[in-house]
């Protein structure tokens, strides 16, 4: 990181001068995690169908690529993985495909600078709200500072290049969405998926909220199965809290940590619900057209939260931005906490139409 970082300060004085005209090799990039990855898919498909003509080329992260396997907007893939070695594959892939315009929907610094302006890309165009990005001056766009939808962010790169077709609808691949059966389900049984995780623990609602929830639902005359999502080992640790915890174990599902990327979408398709935090479990069900109730805290739900078919989604949404003052990994949950067990009690009861 040390030794790109040294390089990046000297590259604005080796990149091609942007020229908008310059628009046939497509490179977007969106190589973090699930959920910003599926936040950029309204820009790709706005992209696709506005300019069929263009060559697109999807730089993403490798853990994510068995999702997207076969997107049909995008014509081909760059895997990407982190450290030094693995930026020069990067850019000898950029280079091997002529690469004139590179949308970088969420990527992390430095290594999207480097990849960047060494690939030979002329027009480079950054998702970024930081009006003193240091690399302001090499990006076709400027800081957005407007407060409006991630996706809403991204699409305004797109709209450069003047596009005849805007799309605001997540998608991924088109045989997810006529897959299901993971589960083996009982007719009698309501299916309320969980995923208590979160990338950021200030995100996360609290362990015994939904302990004490889950008992409270299961005393109504509802039949329940939760089914815990997740895949860190933190994750883990939570939902084997939670199975533990419970007062009817039977009626826990566990696949926290149990399933593959590519099968997370077949499990949440068997769900009524999916009950969830700030989340790429909560986005990929958005895109799936599975109900949600999401927890927002700390985080905007008009800025990360849904953005389509909002008769299928919910939000709770508290003002716990008071912990945004510290650094991520000293912020607690105390924003999240705000929400009461009363509020998700009754909006899952209401979107479970019990």
């Amino acid at each position: 990181m040390k030794i790109i970082e040294q390089v990046n300060k000297i590259l604005p004085f080796f990149k091609k001068p942007s020229d908008i005209d310059s628009f046939k090799n497509i490179l977007v990039v969106s190589n973090t995690g699930l959920g910003d990855t599926l936040l950029s898919t309204p820009s790709i498909v706005s992209l696709r169908k506005s300019f069929p003509e263009i060559s697109l080329t999807f730089l993403i992260n490798k853990k994510m690529f068995p999702l997207f396997d076969g997107f049909e907007f995008i014509d081909g893939f760059i895997l990407y993985s982190s450290g030094f070695i693995n930026q020069f594959k990067v850019i000898s892939e950029i280079r091997s495909r002529e690469i004139d315009t590179i949308f970088l929907f969420h990527s992390n610094g430095p290594e999207d600078i480097f990849f960047s302006v060494l690939g030979g890309a002329r027009n480079i165009l950054k998702t970024t709200d930081n009006v003193n990005h240091k690399f302001l001056k090499i990006f076709l766009n400027s800081a957005n500072i407007d407060y409006k939808h991630n996706i809403e962010k991204k699409l305004d790169l797109v709209k450069f290049f003047n596009p005849s077709t805007i799309s605001k609808k997540m998608l991924i691949p088109y045989h997810f969405y006529k897959k299901n059966g993971f589960i083996i389900k009982n007719q009698n049984y309501k299916y309320l998926g969980i995923q208590m995780g979160s990338q950021d623990a200030y995100k996360m609602w609290p362990l015994e909220n939904f302990i004490k929830l889950a008992n409270r639902l299961q005393s109504t005359l509802v039949k329940i199965k939760f089914v815990l999502l997740g895949a860190t080992r933190a994750e883990q640790l939570i939902s084997y809290n939670f199975e533990r915890a419970i007062e009817d174990k039977e009626s826990v599902i566990n696949l926290c940590g149990k399933s593959k990327i590519n099968e997370l979408p077949i499990i949440i398709n068997d769900l009524d619900l999916l009950l969830t935090n700030d989340t790429g479990a909560m986005h990929l069900a958005i895109a799936l057209q599975v109900k949600t109730v999401s927890l927002f805290g700390p985080t905007d739900s008009k800025i990360y939260g849904p953005y389509q078919d909002f008769n299928f989604h919910k939000v709770i949404q508290v003002d716990g931005s008071f912990v945004n003052v510290a650094p991520k990994k000293q912020r607690g949950s105390d924003g999240m906490a705000l929400i009461s067990i009363d509020q998700v009690f009754e909006k899952t009861h209401e979107v479970l139409g019990l």
